[in-house]
């Protein structure tokens, strides 16, 4: 008999309570502008008990149907969330900042008997784009065959450090195999980060086949943004001089023509004629 109350419990248990327990937040956001997060959850026939966020394990908002007024902010450094637009599915909060990247959790628990909680979490970037496109420089402008190609990009401040993406004549550079490519970070103030990247790679025909090469640098940040600079190397090979080709001489100029053996002839035969007369 205990036996069988216990299964029953169970059963109830999986049958009425938290179900389907998600949580929908954007991969990244710009600093400035405003977060919007939400958790969508099945109840069944149970009640809400509470649904609490938190940002790194420190709660900073909450709503409890059964309170007056049902939600509640909890003081947190840079986090401003517009009640207005809150409530037990949604937080919105305004004006975020690089310091809000972390991990966000939604916590939803629902009434008696059984009070279930769930707990759903999930990593957001509050992003710093840089201030200007990215800067190109090349060791020269004009490459004669066998030189080395170095070509650096570098990307301006930003948070968290941009994505970097080089182009030859339009063609990726990454699946060349002859084409090598560093990138790396550098650290600045305030979890600022300066990224940058060199390609190198050695002049052969194929990277100019009309005699200038395109190479472009793209930066990019998840979805929110992407630039781009280009710059245009030259092949210093000497032009070729073009194969000199004279006027066709037609069959009726040729050394053989009759007309010519007739006339060398005419002047042989005059010139012994002369001579005879002498």
């Amino acid at each position: 008999m205990n036996a069988f109350l216990y299964l029953f419990t169970l059963y109830i248990i999986e049958c009425v309570g938290l179900r389907d327990l998600k949580i929908n937040v954007p991969v990244a956001v710009r600093s400035g502008s405003t977060l919007r997060m939400n958790c969508t959850y099945d109840l069944e026939n149970t009640a809400l008990y509470s649904i609490k966020w938190y940002l790194r394990d420190q709660e900073f908002y909450r709503y409890v149907p059964k309170e007056s007024p049902p939600t509640r902010v909890f003081p947190m450094p840079g986090i401003v969330v517009d009640v207005q637009e809150s409530d037990e599915n949604m937080v919105t909060i305004v004006n975020v900042r690089r310091d809000l990247t972390g991990y966000y959790k939604c916590e939803v628990s629902a009434d008696a008997p059984l009070f279930h909680t769930g707990i759903k979490t999930k990593l957001t970037y509050v992003t710093d784009e840089p201030s200007s496109p990215p800067v190109l420089q090349s060791n020269k402008m004009k490459y004669s065959a066998g030189d080395l190609i170095n070509v650096s990009c570098i990307a301006r401040e930003s948070y968290p450090a941009v994505n970097i993406s080089w182009f030859l004549n339009n063609q990726t550079a990454e699946r060349m195999k002859s084409v090598r490519i560093h990138t790396f970070v550098e650290h600045r103030m305030a979890e600022l980060v300066v990224t940058k990247s060199r390609l190198t790679t050695m002049v052969n025909p194929l990277l100019f086949p009309t005699g200038r090469i395109k190479i472009r640098c793209e930066i990019s940040q998840f979805d929110l943004y992407k630039s781009w600079s280009e710059i245009e190397l030259v092949d210093n090979a000497p032009p070729k001089l073009a194969q000199v080709i004279g006027p066709s001489l037609s069959p009726h100029s040729t050394g053989n023509s009759p007309r010519l053996q007739s006339w060398a002839t005419t002047a042989v035969i005059l010139l012994i004629v002369n001579i005879k007369l002498l």
